[in-house]
């Protein structure tokens, strides 16, 4: 039953909405009407709905990889269309992760409703809408559906330069140019400068200037920048810790691997090493190594590397990713490999051992 009070208001405010007219006559409470109507019905809510041709029922995985939802979700799909509301505090992203494990990228605000439509035999045509960024995005989809990786790039360029005040424009930037190692430094800075100016009070690109001042530092083929660290007292060869560079490391291989114990899959980073230590050793070539680690806790890492036997140089000044290191080579994922040659030139690196690091060592392991 609806308050006297709620009745009583509306009783008084409808009346009151049609005496407003434009000069034209009648117009101007329509309007206001029509605001007042089209008000959003789930603030602080977003709302997906979509619908699949070619698909009766199913499941597709929902997540969001900058904080936009806590966990992974279930979109459950019956008669082709599924409906699904999620609390959202800002802008942000999410993604649809379909059965072969390709994903959608959806680009979310508070109160927005989004409709996705497409035939799951296709699943590359699938259109977003509800949003300009969605119905942006899917357009560019949709150009570089059948060109290449270059001319992708391009089409990239030129709807982040027309649309620079868009969130897609940041996706883009971010996917097509600051996480690749083909584009010049030069380019990525001045792309990345235009998005400042259109978009000067966007945080989240505002954090993306440690990594665009890093890029293309540990590109394969770049010289190891140089560093100095002093090794905490995990013991290496014998030794307690000391002062080491990048130059002793000349006429050496030399594997770097950024981990944490609190990064699931991170301390995997610690079975790469002796393993690939093993593998150059049966080929009498001599790998030396740093455990370089982003842990804030003095116990957790003194338990890893003792359970583990650490005997290789190990840093950890307990900062996570504000390490001074870390922060200037754009370190943002866990586990993080950077293989040297003996020349200082960096051979591979990346954060997933078999994408980035197997394919261009595996040479070396025969």
């Amino acid at each position: 039953m609806k308050s006297p009070l709620r009745l009583s208001l509306w009783g008084w405010a409808l009346p009151e909405l049609f005496k407003f007219s434009s000069p034209k006559g009648g117009v101007g409470g329509c309007l206001l009407l029509a605001l007042l109507f089209s008000c959003n019905s789930h603030p602080g809510q977003v709302s997906i709905q979509g619908k699949f041709t070619h698909l009766e029922q199913g499941e597709f995985y929902i997540y969001s990889p900058d904080g936009g939802m806590g966990r992974m979700d279930t979109l459950r799909i019956q008669d082709g269309t599924f409906q699904y509301m999620a609390s959202v505090q800002s802008d942000v992203t999410f993604r649809l992760l379909y059965p072969n494990f390709s994903e959608l990228t959806i680009f979310v605000q508070p109160g927005s409703d989004i409709e996705v439509k497409g035939d799951a035999q296709h699943l590359v045509g699938v259109e977003v809408t509800g949003t300009e960024d969605n119905e942006v995005y899917t357009a560019f989809r949709q150009e570089v559906a059948e060109k290449s990786e270059k001319e992708s790039r391009q089409v990239a360029e030129q709807f982040i330069l027309t649309h620079p005040r868009l969130a897609v424009s940041r996706y883009l930037f971010t996917h097509w140019f600051l996480l690749s190692d083909s584009v010049s430094h030069t380019q990525v800075t001045e792309l990345f400068d235009s998005l400042l100016r259109a978009r000067p009070d966007d945080v989240e690109l505002s954090r993306l200037t440690r990594l665009v001042r890093a890029h293309g530092l540990l590109t394969p083929g770049k010289t190891l920048p140089d560093f100095k660290l002093t090794t905490h007292d995990a013991p290496f060869e014998g030794e307690k810790g000391r002062e080491i560079t990048a130059a002793e490391f000349k006429d050496k291989y030399l594997l770097i691997a950024f981990w944490a114990s609190w990064k699931s899959g991170s301390q995997s980073a610690l079975y790469r090493i002796r393993r690939f230590r093993r593998q150059l050793q049966k080929n009498g070539l001599e790998l030396k190594a740093l455990s370089y680690s982003l842990d804030t806790d003095a116990s957790a890492l003194k338990e890893i590397e003792e359970r583990d036997s650490v005997n290789w140089h190990s840093y950890c000044d307990f900062l996570c990713f504000n390490s001074p290191l870390a922060n200037k080579w754009g370190i943002s994922d866990l586990p993080y490999f950077i293989v040297v040659g003996p020349d200082l030139k960096i051979i591979a690196s990346g954060s997933d051992w078999q994408r980035d690091i197997e394919p261009k060592v595996e040479k070396l392991c025969l």
